[in-house]
C-alpha cells in the first residue's frame, strides 16, 4: 500500500455577483448604488501584517495547484501521454510536436498561472522572511512551507519552458534566455535548503528531501537536451551526487512506497485542467501508448501504469491528485546513477525493488539495461512533467509528432520546450525586444 504524503489546502473561495440580463445604469441617477464597499477585498498593504502569514502561504498553495492542473494538461498533450481526439485544433498542434507556436490557445491559456504562482511565491517569501527576521512570524512553518511550494513552482517552469522573464508587476523584465534556465533549478535548491532547515517532522523532511532529489536530477536531464539540437545525446544518463544523496537520505525517511503528493480543490483548479478535459469533456483521452503498455519482461498489460490510469479516471472532472515525486522515482534516480558509473549489479537491484512493488517479474538483462530504465521512467512517472524531456534524452518520439514549416517542432528538435507565450509577448516589451530591458 502506498504511503502518501498530500499537501491539502482549503482556500476561501470569492464571491461573485451575476446578473440575468444587461441593465444600462444612468451614473448620476444611480451612483449611490455603485458607491459600495466590498468586504471581501483586501488592500495590498493588509499583506504586511505578520497575522496574515498564515493565509499568505495558503495563497501560494493555492496558486502552485493553480499553475500544475493548467500546465499539466498542455505538457501531457504534446508528448505520447495523452492523445487528441476532441475538436479544437491548438491541441492538434501540441499534439503533433508543434510546441514552439507561441500563440497556442491552451498553451497560452496556461502561462499566466506560472507567471502568477511565480510571483506570488517570491513576493510571500520576501514578507515572511521579513517577519521572521522582525521576530514577528508567527509560525515559521508558514515560511517553512512557501519555501517548498516556491521550489515546486521554480523547477515546473525550469522543466516545462525554453524562457522565462522574471517581471515585477507592471515592470518588465527581460527573459533570461535558454542557457541561463538552469539557475531555476538552482533557486528551487536554494529554497528546499531553506525548507527543510525549517522542518520538524520526517513526513515534512521526507517531502523536502524527495523533491530535492528530483529537482538535483531534473537540473542534470536538462543538461542532456541543452543547447537544442537535431538527435538525441550520445549519453543521456545522469549521476549527480546531490540527487544520489538527497534519494537515498529521502528513502531513510519515508516507508518503502512512499509517496510526495499536492492535491487541489475546486478554487484550484483552472478551466483547462487534465481531469475536465480527459474526464470531463473528453478533448482528449489517455494517451494509447499508456493504455495499452505492456512490460518489456510479463509482455502483460504494465501493473502500475493500469493503477494510476483507474485512479485518474477516479478523480472526475474537476479536482484531483499531483503527483509530484515518490521513492520509486529515487531508485529510479540511483539506477540511473549506478548505470552511468557502470555498476550494472547495483542498477539492477534498483530496478527490481521497485518492480516488486508492482509485482512484477525480476529484470535479469532481458533487455537493454538503458531501455529498461527508459520503460520503467515512462511506466512509474506518468502524468509527473518528466515525459517530454525524457523522450528527448532517450531518442523517443511521439507518432503523433511531425514536422511544421511554421513552428519549432520536437519532431525535429531535440529539446524543444515550450516558448513564452503570447500573453506575455504582448504585456512585456522586453520580450521582443530585449534591448528596452536591463
Amino acid at each position: 500500500m502506498t504511503t502518501t504524503h498530500n499537501i491539502l489546502h482549503t482556500t476561501r473561495r470569492a464571491i461573485r455577483l451575476a446578473t440575468g440580463a444587461s441593465v444600462m445604469l444612468v451614473a448620476t441617477a444611480c451612483s449611490s448604488l455603485l458607491d459600495v464597499k466590498n468586504p471581501n477585498n483586501i488592500a495590498e498593504s493588509s499583506l504586511a501584517n505578520p497575522a496574515a502569514a498564515g493565509p499568505e502561504a495558503n495563497g501560494v498553495l493555492a496558486a502552485t495547484t493553480r499553475m500544475l492542473s493548467a500546465t499539466t494538461m498542455v505538457y501531457a498533450e504534446a508528448t505520447d501521454e495523452m492523445d487528441w481526439i476532441g475538436s479544437r485544433d491548438a491541441w492538434n498542434d501540441l499534439e503533433t510536436g508543434a510546441i514552439g507556436n507561441y500563440i497556442n490557445e491552451f498553451a497560452d491559456g496556461a502561462f499566466p498561472f506560472a507567471a502568477e504562482a511565480r510571483y506570488l511565491a517570491d513576493k510571500t517569501i520576501e514578507r515572511l522572511s521579513e517577519f521572521d527576521k522582525a521576530g514577528k512570524l508567527i509560525s515559521k512553518a508558514d515560511l517553512g512551507r512557501t519555501y517548498l511550494y516556491a521550489a515546486v513552482v521554480y523547477t515546473s517552469i525550469a522543466d516545462m519552458y525554453d524562457d522565462f522573464a522574471f517581471s515585477d508587476k507592471t515592470i518588465p523584465s527581460a527573459p533570461v534566455g535558454r542557457a541561463n534556465m538552469f539557475k531555476l533549478y538552482d533557486t528551487a535548491i536554494g529554497y528546499l535548503d531553506k525548507s527543510l532547515a525549517i522542518a520538524t517532522t520526517n513526513a515534512e523532511k521526507y517531502n523536502i528531501t524527495a523533491y530535492r532529489a528530483r529537482v538535483k536530477h531534473a537540473k542534470g536531464v536538462w543538461q542532456k537536451i541543452t543547447p537544442k539540437g537535431a538527435s538525441a545525446p550520445a549519453n543521456p544518463l545522469v549521476n549527480d551526487a546531490g540527487a544520489v544523496a538527497d534519494a537515498n537520505a529521502a528513502i531513510a525517511l519515508g516507508s518503502a512506497d512512499a509517496e510526495f503528493n499536492m492535491v487541489n480543490n475546486l478554487e484550484a483548479a483552472a478551466g483547462i485542467n487534465v481531469w475536465y478535459e480527459v474526464n470531463g469533456r473528453n478533448e482528449s483521452r489517455v494517451g494509447s501508448v499508456y493504455s495499452t503498455l505492456k512490460d518489456p519482461i510479463s509482455a502483460a498489460l504494465d501493473t502500475r501504469v493500469q493503477a494510476r490510469l483507474a485512479a485518474f479516471k477516479a478523480f472526475g472532472t474537476q479536482s484531483g491528485t499531483l503527483w509530484m515525486t515518490s521513492t520509486r522515482e529515487l531508485r529510479l534516480i540511483l539506477a540511473e546513477a549506478a548505470l552511468a558509473a557502470g555498476n550494472t549489479a547495483e542498477f539492477t537491484n534498483q530496478i527490481n525493488i521497485v518492480r516488486a512493488l508492482d509485482a512484477k517479474p525480476a529484470f535479469a538483462g532481458q533487455i537493454a539495461n538503458n531501455a529498461m530504465l527508459a520503460y520503467e521512467r515512462q511506466a512509474q512517472l506518468w502524468l509527473m512533467r518528466r515525459r517530454l524531456s525524457d523522450m528527448y534524452r532517450f531518442g523517443q518520439k511521439d507518432s503523433r509528432w511531425t514536422a511544421n514549416a511554421n513552428y519549432d517542432s520536437s519532431f525535429n528538435q531535440v529539446g524543444l520546450l515550450f516558448p513564452i507565450t503570447n500573453t506575455e509577448r504582448l504585456a512585456n516589451p522586453c520580450v521582443a525586444d530585449p534591448t528596452q530591458c536591463k
